[in-house]
């Protein structure tokens, strides 16, 4: 008879410990299609082929529209209005059957625009919310720029030229004259992150990223977390059919004394955002790459409205980027290091619409400039001008099923001097289906 009481007891106890905690939800998109691009460079410095260089692609891709992802999420009722909850996301790449993150720029995992190398390389983290009040998390998670950005970007972050706030991966790295360079960091490691609840329509969130190790570095091997944190605030305003959002962020990397001629590509923010600059000012070529220099500020700011008027939703945006030589820096190799090694500022105006219930389309218009550092002196370039258009549209087979068509264009004009890459134009576009569960 103790036996069945206990046997009882024990089911009971393992029956309520099951009830209390909800179900995991497995989540993912998969994207893949057709993508094509076409680009024209024009440089009166070069003389073969009257300073014009063309060139074009074209492949069976992924993630045109959605980056694909296999993700893992979770919440458990602690009682009372508090919850606990969790993420992990990876990315995928379908179209070669491997991890995103297996080949992507950020091999440490660090604060980055693009994902890391180990499983959990988009997201990873775990928190705890309290209804009426907010919430925070601990791990690997999305900046404030990147969350309020993607629910005012008109193209709703495309990874394909045209974007002037947003440069997906697609367009980061397709053919010259499509890139504007890259206005914001998208993810930030070892990060505290916090929410408020929306009160009266007001939200403000924070976000504090922390270094995991603290140490000088001595070779040209890749960065990692090495003498960087960073922290964001963002507020937004919800009002009826308007939407509001001002967002800013900073990153600080602290490593001084670094020989230029042995310096690594370490990116701002613990390694990982990278700058695109001229390799020179008097190269033949543009160069996309990392500034070498250590000891940077990196202060990024984002602006956007949107307002619903039922037939279409507009949307209106500008994104700042300033990256600043900290006091104290001493790089050997550099005769005149400027303060300022990088600025960018954009600004995009766009609209979405069903014509359909079943057909979704989009439109997007942007410009702005930025200007880099020659990466052997650190001196500053020319100013790069820069325009982009994007139109698209969506066909929905079902609520998580869709296949989408999109036509991006981006171009770029040096400022006085005629440097190299003066003048570029690209293009490009894509055909894809997309399925989410």
């Amino acid at each position: 008879m103790k036996k069945s009481l206990f046997a009882v007891a024990a089911m009971s106890a393992i029956a309520g410990a099951a009830q209390a905690q909800s179900s995991v939800t497995v989540y993912g998109v998969i994207d893949a299609g057709y993508i094509g691009a076409n680009a024209t460079a024009y440089n009166s410095k070069v003389a073969t082929n009257g300073g014009i260089v063309k060139s074009t692609s074209s492949q069976f891709g992924q993630g045109a529209q959605s980056t694909s992802r296999l993700g893992f999420k979770g919440t458990e009722d602690l009682g009372g209005g508090t919850s606990a909850f969790f993420t992990i996301e990876a990315g995928l790449t379908p179209a070669n059957a491997s991890l995103s993150g297996g080949t992507a720029v950020d091999a440490v995992q660090g604060t980055s625009t693009d994902s890391g190398s180990a499983l959990n390389n988009r997201q990873s983290f775990v928190g705890l919310k309290k209804n009426g009040l907010g919430q925070f998390a601990f791990g690997r998670q999305y900046t404030p720029i990147y969350e309020e950005g993607a629910k005012t970007d008109p193209t709703a972050y495309m990874n394909m030229t045209g974007g002037v706030i947003y440069v997906g991966g697609n367009q980061s790295g397709a053919e010259s004259g499509q890139s504007t360079n890259i206005g914001f960091t998208n993810r930030a490691s070892n990060a505290l992150t916090a929410a408020s609840d929306t009160f009266a329509g007001f939200q403000v969130k924070g976000m504090y990223a922390m270094n995991n190790t603290n140490t000088q570095m001595v070779s040209s091997s890749s960065g990692g977390n090495q003498n960087w944190n960073g922290w964001g605030l963002g507020a937004n305003y919800t009002w009826q059919k308007l939407y509001l959002t001002a967002n800013y962020q900073s990153f600080v990397t602290k490593v001084t004394g670094v020989d230029l001629a042995a310096a690594p590509s370490y990116n701002i923010g613990g390694g990982q955002t990278p700058l695109t600059v001229q390799a020179s000012a008097t190269s033949s070529a543009s160069s996309a790459g990392y500034l070498a220099f250590t000891n940077l500020a990196d202060k990024q700011t984002y602006l956007a409205g949107t307002y619903d008027f039922g037939i279409l939703k507009a949307y209106a945006q500008w994104i700042g980027r300033k990256v600043t030589q900290n006091s104290g820096q001493t790089v050997t190799g550099a005769s005149t290091l400027s303060s300022t090694q990088f600025n960018r500022n954009a600004q995009q105006i766009g609209v979405r619409s069903y014509i359909t219930p079943a057909i979704e389309a989009w439109a997007s218009v942007g410009n702005g400039r930025y200007r880099g550092a020659d990466l052997s002196t650190g001196v500053q370039l020319n100013t790069v001008s820069f325009t982009a258009y994007q139109i698209g549209s969506n066909y929905y087979l079902s609520k998580r099923t869709n296949l989408y068509a999109a036509f991006g264009s981006t171009t770029t004009t040096s400022g006085s001097g005629g440097t190299a890459g003066s003048g570029t134009n690209g293009n490009q576009y894509a055909i894809g289906a997309r399925h989410t569960f």
